[in-house]
């Protein structure tokens, strides 16, 4: 019989730049603007960076933390494209969290003067006759791996319903990732939990989903363990170096197997506790993870073997230890199955364009 040939997809043209210290060495010799979160920077840091950035610096945008709205994306366009304009090369770069990323995202973007780009947003569009400005993100978080993701996050806080935007354009990758494990060393106890625990998120997504390969299973698994070993000690010592190089390094491989098989149930679960809890999203995702875990395996789910890699023992043992480790950090899982209403939010989000990359099964009784 002839060997089957195996066809793997990968795309991601993000030029990554990883190591502690690579902040400081960033060089800049083109016209750029600056979106950037001046809590996650520190005093130090923004000293430093308007210091570098020099007179290539045409504009700095300040975000004050939240979600990464369309209203806030609409007034950052609104102050940045007119100075984009002048300078057709101009640069975009962004420096914060995953907000921060996602907002530059949106900018980088550039629409004529009569096009709407809320609606493009809205829409997930392009409109013809638009402008396409080089990006370079610079996360000052360890998790939500935007830095490596073809599109951004934005939220459409203030419609009648509001909901989480998937913001997809076609070539929406960045130029560049300077990822340095220092810059997250100001973050406080919770964000630098709720952080990794999306990152475990992203891994245990790409683990669970249709669109998994052999590469992102890899990057998944190291992921995975390397956030549940790492993270404790991390929490119990922020200053711990080594734990936050570890779960940067986490983070990154989560994002680049996520940017390959995007998300699944547990993001779709999560969305609206969000919106209606004001829940940050990595504890948000982190809540139906030991469910989810279990549908996956009782659903007969061809991630077993990957799963059951994660602690080291059988895939089923897994959603004990899972159940434990979150609670031992101060996450409290969470189960839909137990009330009809519950069960029926399942089957709907299954449905989610989140939810069709799941690659179990969920049938009410």
């Amino acid at each position: 019989m002839a060997a089957q040939t195996l066809h793997l997809g990968w795309h991601n043209p993000v030029r990554i730049t990883w190591g502690c210290g690579a902040f400081n060495a960033l060089q800049f010799d083109q016209s750029l603007v600056l979106i950037a979160d001046r809590g996650a920077l520190g005093g130090e840091n923004e000293v430093f960076l308007r210091g570098m950035l020099g007179e290539a610096c045409k504009s700095i945008a300040w975000f004050n933390g939240g979600l990464a709205s369309v209203q806030r994306a609409q007034e950052l366009c609104d102050r940045l494209w007119p100075i984009m304009a002048q300078y057709p090369d101009c640069l975009v770069v962004a420096v914060g969290g995953g907000s921060t990323l996602d907002l530059a995202k949106a900018v980088r973007f550039r629409f004529a003067s009569d096009t709407s780009a809320e609606q493009v947003w809205r829409t997930n569009t392009l409109p013809l006759g638009f402008n396409r400005h080089p990006l370079w993100l610079i996360p000052t978080t360890a998790g939500t791996g935007s830095e490596v993701t073809p599109w951004a996050t934005l939220w459409d806080t203030l419609a009648p319903d509001p909901k989480k935007l998937s913001w997809s354009p076609l070539d929406g990758f960045a130029e560049r990732a300077i990822i340095d494990p220092d810059l997250s060393r100001t973050c406080p106890h919770t964000l630098t939990r709720d952080c990794a625990l999306d990152a475990l998120s992203h891994a245990l997504e790409s683990l669970w989903n249709i669109n998994r390969t052999p590469i992102t299973e890899a990057l998944a698994i190291e992921a995975a363990r390397t956030v549940i070993a790492h993270l404790p000690t991390l929490l119990e010592s922020l200053e711990n170096h080594d734990a936050r190089t570890e779960i940067a390094r986490a983070s990154l491989m989560a994002g680049l197997a996520m940017s390959q098989t995007r998300t699944a149930l547990a993001h779709a679960l999560s969305y609206q506790l969000t919106l209606d809890e004001n829940l940050a999203h990595g504890h948000a995702v982190a809540v139906w993870l030991p469910m989810v875990w279990e549908i996956a395996l009782k659903s007969g789910a061809s991630c077993q073997k990957s799963l059951g890699q994660i602690f080291e023992k059988s895939s089923d043992f897994g959603i004990s230890e899972i159940n434990h480790w979150l609670r031992r950090i101060g996450i409290e899982p969470r189960d839909l199955r137990q009330t009809p209403s519950g069960r029926q939010i399942l089957v709907t989000e299954l449905s989610s364009a989140r939810g069709r990359n799941f690659a179990g099964t969920y049938v009410v009784d």
